[in-house]
């Protein structure tokens, strides 16, 4: 489902049912982590479905079983995934990238170590290290962090893939699991051509920048560093 072009003009909210049990799930300050991990995987699974749609397709015509043509698609990701990196905003980030790469186990993968100030008022993000395929200036990106908070780490990476590996903006898809209405516009400000796929936008932040009502720190709990 599109969502309103203030928040971000390329904006996609992800819908499903399945949502409201399995966030309801992760919410859960009492879940624990192997269960957080359970029910994460499930939504971010159809997260990467939806984000891999967003890749560009051909069309593909095959013979059934019971000898009718289909007229389908084929992602670029099954056609040709040396040409798409999946790029993990690490730690968080890698939790996602265990989803993408069950669709796609061929999927190029970039790592960006990209954390938040925690010490300072912003919480503005510390870019340290960045590992990422050879010509991945011609490639199609899937940039992954589950959460969107204030738009800071997002746009270090984009800062960062647009201009220092000469990506094009419009070859980026940006996929999370939660955002809020302040990181989203914080994007659109500095990179209003990238797409975004989400499956929910939480109300706001809080003083401390942290989402709410999110779900507490998603790296800590998925990685049970808590």
């Amino acid at each position: 489902m599109s969502a309103p072009p203030s928040l971000h003009p390329n904006l996609t909210i992800l819908k499903s049912r399945a949502f409201d049990t399995l966030f309801t799930k992760i919410r859960d300050r009492e879940t624990n982590s192997k269960d957080f991990i359970h029910y994460s995987k499930r939504a971010m699974r159809l997260l990467a479905e939806e984000a891999a749609t967003h890749l560009p397709t051909s069309p593909q015509a095959v013979t059934t079983p019971t000898n009718a043509v289909f007229n389908g698609h084929l992602s670029i990701l099954d056609t040709n995934p040396d040409n798409v990196c999946a790029v993990s905003i690490v730690r968080a980030g890698d939790s996602l990238l265990e989803c993408v790469r069950e669709i796609a186990p061929s999927v190029r993968v970039g790592k960006m170590w990209i954390q938040r100030n925690e010490s300072s008022a912003d919480k503005e993000a510390v870019h340290s290290c960045t590992k990422l395929p050879k010509g991945v200036k011609e490639m199609h990106i899937l940039l992954l962090d589950p959460m969107l908070a204030t738009g800071g780490s997002a746009c270090a990476a984009l800062n960062t893939l647009t201009g220092e590996y000469g990506v094009a903006e419009e070859n980026i898809v940006f996929a999370n699991v939660i955002s809020c209405p302040e990181g989203l516009k914080f994007v659109a400000q500095h990179y209003p051509r990238i797409k975004i796929v989400t499956c929910c936008i939480d109300e706001c932040l809080n003083d401390e920048k942290f989402i709410m009502p999110g779900l507490g720190d998603y790296g800590d709990r998925f990685f049970n560093t808590v």
